[in-house]
């Protein structure tokens, strides 16, 4: 593309925008001169990555590490100068990045970033020469002990003689008063002593101090230890030389691998910046192709970094159906020359796989050139007017004009006689038409307005303004030309009202009625616009209090579920006591005991008790309103085989309903009372009722148990559970079931026996066979 019309749109501010957003140096020096992808192949997989960086940087983490500086200089073959610690230390950084890098993804699925994953696994692994550099060197770049055992020995062996040396010149310093010690000058070890009384034949004096009055002195019989420590400096240094050497053939030897690995990540930080950039600016990643421009929400990547981004307006704009041309018109300052920047740079970044600031759903053709003409391109020095100028760059995009060329015009046609400026610009837009190139055009001249209805492929367009206070609103309007308001805005900026007067009296009549019809348009338009709001933030209302009504209705159904389980609860207790006084009555009339309750008032307490029960019911059913209708029984015939709904079992009809719809039904050889409401044909799914208590004596939704486990309950609870498993295994038909209480002292055995032997359910019990549990089980027959 075009590298002067990218710089006309501002491209290269948006890529040093996007290079800061870089840690490694290479990666800011890649980004700054960033350019658009030519290579299809290449651009697609670039934009893939960057969608996947975009997803990866918006997750909590880091997923990309980076080095200070570059290697070029320690991959330099070339360079005369060898590596020091320092430059060791900058290739062990990188090496370090890598491995870090490499870290970051091993818990990350791979198939969830594959272009990512793919660079990640794509990086050298050079382990064993980051392990060397790693033990060979210290953090500030020095040679470490631990690089060669010569250089270890060597350096424990200089430190031992130069603890000795400084210990016997101190002892030595101290004879010469309390302000001597002992320092160093020029690698040998002296003592720093009053220079009054020192006699010079005791040693040798290497400085004066800056007063004079202190004297540098090495003694005579110390020069030999200082001599030798001087050598084993040598010794060490030369060492330090000779593993600095081999570390630096180690470097070299693997430079290509490094500069893989350099590349690699400065890639990979290049694609987190663009993806914190995008961040920045709520961009996304734009693959170009189609036959349509179609931007949702679009923003100026420099404005929408800018203070005044929350106030920015974005843009919606479309371009399909063939239309390849909008002529964008209105009053100055109203933003057309943004709009049209705005559409060169999403084409632009989408061409060279930067985060477009656009909504999702927005799509750009594929374009080869982007030629734009916009600004003051006057030239002094080729003796270029700015009216020629326009006119090179306008011909250069006749020439180039063609189904891949985005064209940007700015004011087509000003510049000279309206009437011949306008006829140009006509002759031009018609021939992009032609072509069928892409453009973005601005015009203040009203002839151009009418070439959308005249010539296939252009469309108009313009961006509102309020006539009442002359300011602009920056948002564009699709099919509908701009009117200029240049008299409007000369009124409200205080020209005389005698010159404006004469002005709008030189107006033909014409454009008059033009700009009242634009006008019209506009205003219709708003209108529409705040209908349609209006209509939207009703709907939103409508369904937010549907919503409240939906959940008030879900809470109510919840309570009542509430109340039905309780009310089960309390009709089951109620039960329990009846089952217990019937028991009672059974037990009383075989030991004919005298003292017992009279027979009258036993059946006056399980009248009330059944009453009570059915209180509960209908408050049940009142508290569960209307239920859905069930399909009803055409008759009730004695001997029918018929389904008690809330039992989920199939009986008999012992007898017809009566006047209250009261009905005897027999399974096995149990008698069950019920209602006609509660039947239905036999064979039809048991329905569960969500609440309430069955009009039968007893009821489940769980298959019955074919033994009653009681082992470890004490005697009470053994005998409830006891009668709670009978009163299922009758209702279910069951003519055994065996009772499971274990050996122990034979307590709870007992019980169980003499509860058994009166219970009016059991026909007879034997103690369990081998298989069925021996002395630790009772099976009990059922009449």
């Amino acid at each position: 593309m075009d590298d002067h019309s990218l710089s006309v749109l501002e491209y290269p501010r948006v890529t040093a925008a996007v290079a800061a957003f870089a840690e490694s140096d290479g990666a800011r020096a890649r980004l700054a001169a960033w350019r658009p992808i030519a290579d299809r192949a290449l651009r697609n997989r670039e934009i893939e990555a960057l969608g996947e960086a975009i997803r990866r940087t918006a997750e909590s983490g880091e997923w990309c590490r980076t080095a200070r500086g570059s290697l070029a200089t320690a991959l330099d073959r070339d360079s005369h100068e060898p590596l020091d610690g320092q430059a060791l230390l900058g290739v062990l950084e990188w090496l370090e990045a890598g491995r870090e890098t490499r870290a970051l993804w091993e818990e990350v699925a791979p198939e969830r970033f594959p272009r990512l994953a793919e660079q990640v696994a794509g990086l050298p692994v050079l382990e064993p020469l980051r392990a060397r550099l790693a033990l060979a060197l210290e953090p500030d770049g020095r040679v470490s002990d631990k690089a060669s055992p010569a250089l270890a020995k060597a350096r424990s062996a200089l430190a031992r003689d130069e603890r000795a040396l400084e210990q016997r010149l101190t002892k030595w310093a101290h004879g010469f008063g309390e302000s001597a010690f002992v320092t160093r000058h020029a690698d040998r070890f002296v003592a720093l002593i009053p220079a009054a009384g020192f006699p010079r034949r005791r040693g040798i004096v290497h400085d004066v101090s800056g007063s004079g009055q202190s004297l540098f002195v090495e003694p005579l019989e110390m020069c030999e230890a200082n001599n030798h420590l001087l050598e084993l400096r040598a010794t060490a240094l030369e060492e330090e030389r000779r593993v600095l050497r081999e570390l630096a053939d180690a470097v070299l030897g693997q430079s290509e691998a490094l500069g893989a690995l350099e590349a690699g990540l400065v890639a990979l930080d290049s694609l987190r910046a663009r993806a914190r950039w995008a961040r920045e600016v709520l961009a996304i990643a734009l693959t170009p192709g189609g036959a349509r421009l179609h931007l949702t929400g679009a923003r100026h990547p420099l404005l929408a970094m800018g203070e005044r981004r929350a106030a920015l307006v974005p843009l919606d704009v479309t371009l399909e159906g063939g239309a390849r041309l909008l002529l964008v018109s209105g009053p100055n300052m109203g933003g057309k020359t943004v709009l049209l920047k705005t559409v060169g740079l999403a084409v632009a970044l989408a061409h060279s796989a930067l985060p477009v600031p656009a909504g999702e759903g927005s799509a750009v053709p594929e374009i080869e050139t982007i030629l734009v003409d916009l600004g003051d391109e006057q030239s002094v020095d080729r003796g270029l007017s700015t009216f020629a100028a326009h006119l090179q760059t306008l011909g250069a995009m006749a020439e180039k004009a063609g189904p891949a060329s985005l064209l940007l015009c700015d004011e087509l046609g000003a510049g000279t006689d309206p009437e011949e400026g306008a006829a140009l610009g006509r002759a031009l837009v018609e021939h992009f038409a032609a072509h069928g190139a892409w453009g973005v055009v601005t015009t203040h001249l009203g002839s151009l307005k009418r070439v959308a209805g005249e010539v296939r492929g252009v469309v108009n367009g313009s961006l509102e303004f309020d006539v009442a206070t002359m300011t602009p609103r920056f948002r564009f309007v699709p099919g509908v030309p701009g009117a200029s308001h240049a008299l409007d805005v000369a009124a409200r900026l205080g020209f005389p009202a005698a010159v404006l007067a004469r002005a709008q009296a030189m107006t033909s009549e014409e454009s008059r009625a033009l700009e009242r019809l634009i006008g019209d348009l506009h205003a219709t338009r708003r209108e529409m616009i705040e209908e349609t709001e209006a209509l939207g933030a009703a709907r939103a209302t409508a369904e937010a209090e549907a919503e409240g009504h939906r959940n008030a209705a879900g809470h109510a159904h919840q309570t009542l579920n509430d109340l039905r389980r309780r009310l089960t609860r309390e009709s089951e207790v109620l039960l329990s006591h009846a089952r217990e006084l019937w028991q009672t009555v059974q037990r009383e009339a075989r030991r004919a005991d005298k003292s017992r309750m009279p027979g009258e008032a036993l059946k006056a307490e399980i009248g009330k008790v059944e009453r009570e029960v059915e209180a509960l019911e209908r408050e049940a059913e009142r508290a569960a309103g209307p239920e859905a209708p069930r399909e009803s029984l055409a008759s009730v015939d004695v001997g029918r085989r018929v389904r008690v709904t809330d039992l989920g079992v199939e009986a008999d009809v012992v007898s017809t309903p009566d006047a209250e719809g009261k009905v005897v039904l027999q399974r096995g050889s149990w008698k069950i009372h019920s209602h006609v409401s509660r039947l239905a044909p036999a064979g039809e799914a048991a329905e569960r009722r969500p609440s309430g208590r069955s009009a039968a004596t007893w009821a489940s939704d769980d298959a019955p148990p074919l033994e009653i486990d009681v082992r470890g309950m004490e005697v009470d609870e053994a005998l409830r559970t006891v009668d709670t498993g009978l009163d299922r295994a009758v209702v279910a038909g069951l003519t055994e079931i065996r009772v499971v209480h274990g050996i122990g002292r034979g307590v709870l055995r007992a019980a169980v026996e003499r509860h058994l032997r009166e219970h009016p359910q059991v026909a007879a019990q034997r103690l369990g066979a081998g298989n069925e549990g021996g002395r630790g089980a009772t099976v009990a027959t059922l009449r």
